[in-house]
């Protein structure tokens, strides 16, 4: 995948954002979900660029700097943004652009985008997810993120059903119309991992992208069944593109399940093998009763 191929942190974001695989492959009406091959196709386009802002990321950090929100979707979303500003194919019209009807915001318009080649205005709609499946893992209801405050199944149908569809409102195409434009085609751009529970077999959900990326999920009381290597805790800002480091502070399996048990975190914490300095696996350690509870801080 393109993202190896960097060092700074920031960069790999940026590439994975790009042209990892899609986390769901989808036919839907009325819109659109870009397939691998697009992504692979503008991030080998932009391969020139992203080496050169990976000797020089300055340009990148200002960027990201200028963030108020810090949450992991913005921070996915401006790396998107930082793409259209300086991509030849695609042009950034306008971000987060809110509708409103009564004094009431009925959404917002995540990206209106220009594409050059075809002439059209594309409402694209981005998210970065992150599910852990229980049970019949065929199922989307039964993955849910991390802290158990979302579901797939909830997402994609909101997804489906209301973020994509915003530009059919009244309201929306009036305000579309104020800025001389007409939303041609809508796209739901949706990347993150989705996490197996170990050691079992267990199959995708319905809609999945068959290349999706993976990692494991398992409770504290089994971390003595993890392979050798070196693990490390992973903050939410570094859950995109995999880990590339010498200098971060590792632990062995039994570091590992020591600090689980001292510290006894009471929420899922994610974190990365580590072989040589590069990450071989990704995964989440939880609570023993995560499945059973209800919502969790994260």
């Amino acid at each position: 995948m393109c993202h190896l191929a960097y060092t700074s942190p920031e960069v790999r974001d940026l590439a994975w954002s790009l042209c990892s695989p899609a986390l769901l492959q989808r036919r839907d009406a009325g819109v659109h979900w870009p397939d691998d091959a697009w992504y692979a196709s503008i991030g080998k386009q932009f391969h020139p660029q992203l080496s050169h802002l990976d000797a020089n990321p300055q340009a990148l950090h200002a960027s990201l700097a200028q963030r108020r929100d810090r949450r992991l979707g913005h921070y996915f979303e401006t790396l998107w943004r930082y793409w259209l500003e300086h991509n030849p194919a695609y042009r950034l019209l306008h971000a987060n652009l809110p509708v409103r009807a009564a004094g009431n915001t009925l959404g917002e318009f995540d990206l209106l985008v220009h594409d050059r080649q075809t002439d059209k205005v594309l409402h694209w709609e981005l998210a970065i997810k992150f599910y852990l499946g229980t049970g019949d893992t065929r199922q989307p209801a039964n993955w849910w993120g991390p802290g158990k405050h979302d579901r797939l199944d909830i997402k994609t149908e909101h997804l489906l059903q209301h973020q994509s569809q915003l530009s059919r409102h009244s309201e929306a195409q009036a305000l579309l119309a104020e800025q001389g434009l007409k939303v041609d085609a809508s796209w739901l751009i949706v990347k993150g991992r989705l996490f197996y529970p170990r050691d079992t077999a267990n199959s995708p959900p319905s809609g999945a992208n068959p290349r999706h990326p993976r990692g494991f999920w398992l409770s504290g009381g089994h971390l003595h069944s993890l392979g050798q290597a070196r693990w490390l805790v992973l903050l939410k800002h570094q859950w995109l593109a995999p880990i590339e480091t010498t200098a971060a502070p590792t632990m062995s399996n039994a570091e590992l399940i020591e600090w689980w048990n001292d510290t006894r975190p009471g929420y899922p914490v994610s974190l990365a093998a580590l072989i040589d300095g590069r990450e071989v696996e990704r995964g989440f350690i939880v609570p023993d009763d995560w499945s059973r509870g209800g919502p969790q801080p994260l």
